[in-house]
């Protein structure tokens, strides 16, 4: 057959068949070697390799030429990728091809195109991330290559290089590679995957840190980075985990959450969930340690699950079972290789059980007299029981440990946790209770959805950094009055607001009359702060609203678009509403007048509010927004089809 077909022919009629041809049936080397340029323009270069991988050694080295140059040269990017896929995950032929490879590689992505050969380039991106995982001059291409990536990359490619930076920021470190990521957010089409693999850093960053206040920081822009991401898509897998994740550490180390247990089978649904959606796909190598660190997570969080109660008791049953799992958790850093953070997060409260306890501390002691008692967790026991006598001796201890629990208001009031360690505990008590009601008193009296409302907003801010004391008792009054008066707006009535909301009749209507609108009603409402509007000398611009609580300032950010207004529409202006947070509280508002010609009714108050996390270039710290919408050209019911 190989007499009197050509090498093309043959390729196709095995495709057809399901079948791999071998050498001998294409005709030999040497009809490969002839055939070469109709070979390489061809759509059969996976097909191609995997033939060549059977081969000796001796015959791959002489179609490497061949294999480089169809790499060159193909033009549909599964091919390319099963092809990339087949030949790296020969040991063989992927060490032999190096060389021709990493240079075809790397020309596949420097010759981007739109379309598919974006596609095509964030295979061989991809490809070439794999080869610099195990060697050092590849390493250094690909860290060029990424350090070329824009904002305005094709939407395709920059989705997968997204993903490929994130996960060589944990194999590498390189500081570099998180900038990338930031400036990545500014593609539409791969800013989710920017944010995610952003909160993948910040959480990685988080579980190294040595000191509490990093700790808690990441541990909250990890959160709120994901749930930019979940805004977006609700039934994401790897968010949704990854705030779960989050949640049951932070529960666990505070002690006081009475859904423990149960956002710990949640989580674990979701594991099964995505174990069965893996179970589909191969894993790629590449991704492989980041699938390993979930195993590892569920296996902790199982001992977490077990242990939450057994400390909340005066004794147990089978004493030395459970105080090996407690003192594997009191030891997390050695247990699993996760993050040293963990004890640090984890300490306090299984301290506090144990000074609290007096028959879990018997127990301990116990254990320890006893010499034959020689488990892996005795050095961590030695530890526990040291603690426990220092804190016996200052007199005094950490909030943590008196109460397993936490005062949020008095701790962001007194700004320095080792003030409040210091506080009698009576007094901290009646303090917490008199700031709470303080702050509950600030708020409106409003109908029950537009609390509602409200209250899911505070809830997504709830891990913003500077959403604490004071400033989030100012913010939460902003809130309110921007939730009343969006609430307020759809409702409008001519007859009874007249000339100041005709502009929501106009199809005409410009920012500059949202802006007019907003700013007397929160003049008029707001009475615990000055509203002005465009104030120079702000973020080297003007502002829309500026609010000041006296000490305090957030501005608010106006736009108008011609069209319904969604998460893409917003994040085309978050980087100007953010500019505004570069000093004070990283907490602002962009709110955009909507002007579309619907047919039916208006979208509902739910539906125009939501929460947006972003990390601005040139920045490490993330910004928060509350983003509204406003609808324009409003219709009276009897006008509606």
């Amino acid at each position: 057959m190989a007499e009197c077909m050509s090498v093309n022919a043959i390729l196709a009629a095995n495709v057809a068949n399901g079948t791999i041809p071998t050498l001998e049936e294409l005709g030999g080397l040497d009809s490969l070697l002839e055939e070469q340029d109709a070979i390489v323009s061809g759509p059969f270069l996976d097909v191609i390799v995997e033939t060549i991988v059977g081969e000796p050694v001796q015959v791959q080295t002489l179609l490497l030429g061949l294999v480089a140059e169809g790499f060159l040269k193909a033009d549909q990017p599964a091919v390319f990728r099963d092809a990339a896929n087949t030949l790296l995950a020969n040991a063989t032929l992927r060490n032999i091809a190096r060389l021709n490879l990493v240079e075809a590689f790397e020309q596949r992505v420097k010759a981007r195109r739109p379309g598919k050969d974006a596609l095509t380039a964030a295979y061989a991106l991809e490809a070439l991330f794999r080869y610099g995982l195990e060697n050092h001059r590849t390493k250094l291409r690909i860290l060029l290559l990424f350090d070329d990536l824009n904002g305005d990359e094709d939407g395709l490619f920059a989705q997968h290089a997204a993903r490929l930076v994130g996960v060589a920021y944990h194999h590498w470190g390189e500081g570099e590679l998180r900038n990338i990521l930031v400036r990545l957010q500014a593609n539409d089409e791969a800013a989710d995957e920017a944010a995610y693999e952003l909160a993948m850093v910040a959480f990685a960053n988080a579980l190294d840190a040595k000191e509490m206040v990093e700790i808690e920081t990441g541990m909250n822009d990890a959160r709120a980075l994901f749930m930019s991401v979940l805004n977006r898509d609700a039934n994401r897998l790897d968010a949704l985990m990854h705030v779960g994740l989050i949640d049951i550490v932070e529960s666990f180390s505070a002690g006081n959450d009475v859904k423990f247990s149960e956002r710990i089978d949640n989580l674990r649904r979701l594991f099964a969930e995505q174990r069965d959606q893996m179970a589909i796909a191969q894993t790629p190598d590449w991704l492989t340690p980041r699938v390993d660190r979930e195993v590892e997570w569920w296996s902790l969080l199982r001992m977490l699950k077990s242990i939450d109660n057994s400390i909340n008791r005066e004794s147990w049953r089978d004493a030395g079972k459970v105080l090996e799992q407690v003192l594997a958790i009191y030891d997390a850093e050695q247990t699993v290789s996760i993050g040293g953070a963990l004890n640090a997060l984890f300490a306090p409260r299984i301290e506090a059980a144990f000074v609290r306890r007096k028959g879990l501390a018997a127990h301990l002691c116990d254990f320890l007299d006893d010499e034959e008692w020689c488990p892996a967790e005795r050095p961590a026991a030695e530890i526990l029981r040291n603690r426990i006598s220092q804190i016996a001796q200052d007199g005094y201890s950490s909030r943590e440990v008196v109460e397993d629990g936490a005062f949020p208001e008095l701790s962001a009031f007194l700004q320095d946790p080792s003030f409040l360690s210091q506080v009698p505990s009576e007094i901290a008590t009646k303090l917490e209770v008199e700031l709470v009601e303080k702050r509950n008193s600030t708020r409106l009296k409003m109908r029950r959805d537009v609390q509602n409302i409200f209250s899911k907003v505070s809830d997504r801010l709830a891990n913003a950094s500077d959403y604490r004391g004071d400033i989030r008792g100012s913010f939460d009054q902003l809130i309110q009055q921007i939730v009343t008066f969006c609430e307020v707006r759809q409702n409008s009535d001519l007859s009874q607001l007249g000339d100041r909301v005709a502009y929501l009749r106009n199809p005409n209507a410009v920012e500059s009359d949202l802006q007019r609108d907003l700013r007397d009603y929160l003049s008029g409402n707001l009475a615990a702060a000055d509203t002005m509007t465009e104030i120079p000398g702000i973020a080297a611009g003007r502002s829309d609203l500026y609010v000041n609580f006296g000490g305090l300032k957030f501005v608010i950010e106006l736009k108008k678009h011609h069209g319904i207004v969604d998460d893409d529409v917003a994040r085309s202006s978050r980087a100007q509403a953010v500019a505004y947070q570069a000093t004070g509280p990283k907490l602002g508002m962009l709110g955009i007048l909507e002007l579309v010609d619907r047919s039916g009714p208006p979208p509902s108050l739910n539906e125009c509010i939501w929460t947006d996390s972003y990390i601005p270039e040139g920045s490490h710290l993330l910004r928060n927004l509350v983003v509204f919408r406003v609808p324009g050209m409003l219709k009276t019911p009897s006008t509606m089809k």
